[in-house]
């Protein structure tokens, strides 16, 4: 009976480390966009972007979710592994537009997926103030 208590102890603490975690990075700025051309998964997911501070309440990825780099960049994977490519396009499209407008953004911080170490986003938001 204690080696079964054990194990489960075990057990449910492996599964609570081994989970993958998502978080929301607010109060960003688009820095940076990089583009990767190639096939398959090129490096970076074939488009990228760098946040950096827009207000009080900007964490970094890292800070949120410690596998995450420390440059600030994530990728929409544009290669289609982890999104469509429809969709990742949309994603970097907002980006664009953020950018080019300097407009502050909401954007999810998946560390599930990755590509070359970089952590994933599918969710952006834009805001007009």
């Amino acid at each position: 009976m204690k080696k079964l208590v054990v194990g489960l102890m075990f057990g449910l603490f492996a599964i609570g480390q081994s989970v993958a975690e998502v978080a929301y990075v607010n109060d960003a700025k688009i820095d940076q966009i990089l583009l990767s051309s190639g096939s398959g998964t090129d490096n970076y997911g074939g488009c990228m972007v760098k946040l950096k501070s827009a207000g009080d309440n900007f964490q970094t990825p890292r800070a949120l979710l410690p596998s995450c780099p420390t440059n600030n960049f994530l990728t929409f994977s544009c290669s289609g592994v982890y999104a469509t490519k429809a969709d990742a396009r949309l994603l970097l499209q907002n980006a664009q537009m953020a950018f080019a407008l300097d407009k502050k953004i909401q954007i999810k911080v998946d560390d599930s997926k990755k590509h070359n170490g970089y952590c994933f986003s599918d969710y952006l938001v834009v805001f007009n103030d």
